[in-house]
């Protein structure tokens, strides 16, 4: 019998065991990998984040001053992930900036648009002559129309009454 080929239940798994294991390796050298690069990269990030936007590196502390103040424990895990973890930290703050500096453009973009003289544009109707069906006299009273409520018949003596749940005969 052969690894992958076969009809029988232990060959498949074992061919399906096999290559869950090569896509475990091969995805942990590529993270490998990425995570060096990264690692070169990481003080050109900062750099280029604080170039972009500056102001996300005072917001970072302020937010990690916070959450010591309210989660201790939390804020602790937060500063040694950015310590041990300092390339993908770099990538966060580089991200935060750009994607910050966008959003500011964006708003700029949105108030300006907003801000300019609006054009004046008129929605074309027609005008449709509309008179009351009834033509009120202040000398006549008006009254509340009268609500005729009917009242409930009562049960027949040879009737059976009526269960409000017809599940409640399941119960009986």
């Amino acid at each position: 019998m052969f690894l992958f080929g076969g009809n029988t239940r232990s060959n498949n798994s074992v061919g399906c065991l096999i290559m869950g294991v090569v896509v475990v390796v091969l995805g942990f050298f590529l993270l490998r990998g990425l995570y060096t690069i990264l690692m070169w990269v990481a003080p050109v990030l900062l750099v280029l984040a604080l170039v972009i936007r500056w102001q996300v590196f005072p917001a970072t502390f302020r937010n990690w001053l916070k959450t010591m103040k309210t989660n201790p424990l939390s804020g602790i895990i937060q500063v040694a992930f950015a310590v041990l973890a300092f390339p993908l930290f770099a990538l966060y703050m580089f991200l935060l900036a750009a994607g910050g500096r966008k959003m500011e453009q964006l708003q700029d973009q949105f108030r300006t648009r907003n801000t300019a003289a609006p054009e004046e544009e008129f929605a074309d109707f027609e005008e449709i002559e509309s008179r009351p069906k009834r033509i009120l006299r202040t000398e006549e009273p008006l009254e509340p129309p009268v609500i005729l409520r009917e009242e409930p018949k009562p049960p027949r003596p040879n009737e059976e009454k009526k269960l409000d749940n017809p599940y409640d005969q399941l119960f009986k």
